[in-house]
């Protein structure tokens, strides 16, 4: 009986033929599978991490000139990438987070007399990264030290009290895992059905499938299932590679990673439909999906984050689509968040599916 709905039901018979027709597109297959593994693949073996800042938090709990002093002397060096306006509870949050790799905590009464508990300063740090935290205490040492020669104490030095904590410990792989899978969901829906439908409109194949007893409906329904499809494979091979091949820790829920991708999926599965229905020629629909397509890649936290843009760049690229998607993500995958705390992010894509399925409806022509 099952065999029989198949054979006769045009809607699956369509959504066969389409996954049939995709599978066998050697090029759609290398743009959706192959490049975004070579780009996980590049990034995991690569230790990106050796190239970057320490994340220093300070709490200047002395707030005196000696402690401003040394402050002043750390923020001269590039070595650090300080933040120095949270409270000491928002920092050691931070750093069990893994979002520092050491905090500095200045106590009271800090070099104000010779006793030597007024002489020392507190740091906590990440024991799971020692090269940085090491690195980090040298410098914050060394700062110290110009304090006490510049005082003329040589027998009485500053020095760090240090204490370790089990923290996470992100790598760039980490990070970058949840925005490829992310770009990789928008190039599939964006360029996959853009191109595909824009070919057929320019070889009259969808004109003359007015002809036929075929839904219309039935026939979309066939492209974005299969489009839909390959979205939530891609998403498997993805954390799959990653998870196998370089060790990242996948800490939420899978199901509900997938669930974001059919939602993101959506969203730009309908973007390229609009896409389709504006460009009549290839030569149209390329130009038109890049100039979509690239700056979100860029400004949407794919590769670095946002909050690194200037403050007023920020603010639009906030709003993108693949912002959306790659912040919910990177929640659930990363921080272990639930779905159902990502609501904005996902109102966020609901918005913007409303908005292109509109215009894909206005503008989609069969021929």
């Amino acid at each position: 009986m099952l065999n029989r709905l198949i054979q006769t039901n045009p809607t699956i018979s369509l959504t066969k033929a389409s996954m049939r027709i995709w599978f066998r597109d050697r090029v759609a297959i290398f743009w959706t599978f192959f490049l975004p593994v070579v780009l996980i693949s590049v990034f995991g073996l690569l230790d990106f991490g050796a190239f970057r800042t320490i994340d220093l938090g300070i709490v200047d709990r002395a707030d005196n000139q000696t402690s401003r002093k040394l402050i002043s002397d750390i923020r001269t060096l590039d070595a650090f990438d300080i933040s120095d306006t949270a409270s000491e509870a928002e920092e050691r949050q931070a750093l069990l987070d893994g979002d520092r790799n050491l905090v500095l905590i200045i106590e009271p009464g800090f070099g104000e007399d010779s006793s030597q508990n007024q002489r020392r300063v507190n740091v906590i740090y990440n024991q799971g990264q020692p090269k940085e935290s090491s690195a980090g205490q040298s410098i914050i040492q060394s700062a110290l030290d110009e304090i006490t020669f510049a005082e003329g104490k040589l027998t009485d030095r500053y020095q760090i009290e240090s204490q370790p904590v089990d923290s996470r410990n992100l790598r760039f792989i980490d990070f970058l895992l949840p925005g490829v899978v992310a770009m990789s969901i928008m190039q599939m829906g964006l360029f996959s059905v853009a191109f595909s439908f824009v070919q057929l409109k320019s070889k009259g194949i969808l004109r003359r499938l007015q002809a036929t007893p075929v839904l219309p409906a039935s026939f979309i329904f066939a492209q974005v299932f299969t489009r839909l499809t390959v979205s939530i494979l891609q998403t498997l091979v993805l954390i799959g590679l990653a998870v196998i091949a370089f060790n990242v820790q996948l800490e939420g829920n899978l199901l509900a990673v997938l669930l974001l991708a059919l939602i993101g999926g959506g969203v730009f599965v309908s973007m390229g439909f609009a896409v389709s229905g504006f460009a009549r020629t290839e030569d149209v629909a390329a130009p038109l999906a890049n100039a979509i397509a690239l700056p979100m890649m860029f400004l949407s936290g794919v590769f670095f984050p946002r909050d690194t843009m200037p403050d007023g760049l920020q603010v639009v690229a906030d709003y993108l689509p693949l912002s959306f998607l790659v912040d919910a993500i990177r929640s659930v995958a990363v921080d272990g968040q639930n779905v159902w705390s990502q609501w904005d992010n996902i109102l966020g894509l609901i918005g913007w599916l409303s908005i292109t399925f509109f215009i894909s409806v206005r503008l989609f022509r069969w021929e």
